[in-house]
């Protein structure tokens, strides 16, 4: 072989080469998924193009990053998803995504994921985003009767309650009908829960004692039934338990 067939050889194998590298490149853009882990050399931006999202979006579906990243380190990318193991789960927001679509997707209400999200604006919502959605085991079918009553709190609203217990506040108003106006509720009325396996999250304040009186139920039902809870003096704000 000729010095200069050797040498058109090897170019061509440089060629091939690079060609191959930008394939892989290529595919990786597409291959992303709802996580990255880190690799040497990264950086948030050189992530973000990758992935096809905004270095913006990654801070806000990763909270607890720091000024840098190191090679290892797992991030979540929109579109992720993971179950909190206590009736909800946690989804990162995802380019598209509404909350009425998401509400939908999770068989829940936009009012609940609002509550459940402190969220005061239903048209606003951004991608990275986390939000707490049911994750299924604390989503109740509407009934078409009431199960259980509740006594009002001073502060609460029917939307408030409705995220509490994972309803609606169609679904509370169909099985009161007294209450003419949802806007107009007061401290000690004592209204109907739709009928269904019921959870509540605990809000600050509550204790295990205050809340099976607020139900109308007793202490030692609301500790058979929650024997994940080992001691009932220690509960938490955000933590969900049953009631029924």
């Amino acid at each position: 072989m000729s010095a200069k067939k050797f040498l058109q050889l090897i170019v061509l194998i440089a060629m091939v080469t690079a060609s191959l590298g930008i394939t892989g490149s290529a595919l990786a853009y597409y291959s992303c998924g709802t996580s990255y882990t880190v690799q040497s050399g990264d950086s948030l931006g050189s992530i973000a193009k990758a992935c096809g999202t905004s270095v913006a979006a990654l801070k806000l579906a990763n909270p607890k990053l720091g000024q840098y990243i190191y090679a290892g380190q797992t991030l979540a990318l929109p579109g992720a998803y993971w179950d909190n193991n206590n009736g909800y789960a946690t989804y990162v927001v995802a380019k598209g995504d509404t909350l009425k679509s998401l509400a939908a997707r999770f068989g829940t209400s936009m009012d609940t994921l609002g509550t459940l999200n402190s969220l005061t604006n239903y048209n606003l919502i951004y991608e990275g985003q986390r939000l707490t959605v049911p994750s299924g085991a604390a989503v109740p079918v509407p009934p078409p009767s009431p199960a259980g009553t509740y006594t009002i709190q001073s502060g609460d609203t029917l939307r408030k309650i409705a995220g509490r217990i994972n309803s609606t506040v169609n679904d509370i108003l169909a099985v009161n009908p007294q209450i003419t106006n949802a806007d107009t509720i007061y401290a000690g009325q004592i209204i109907n829960l739709p009928a269904s396996t019921l959870y509540y999250t605990v809000q600050s304040g509550d204790t295990m004692k205050k809340i099976a009186a607020r139900f109308g139920t007793t202490l030692d039902s609301l500790i058979t039934i929650n024997p994940q809870i080992p001691d009932i003096n220690r509960i938490f704000v955000g933590q969900v338990i049953r009631i029924w």
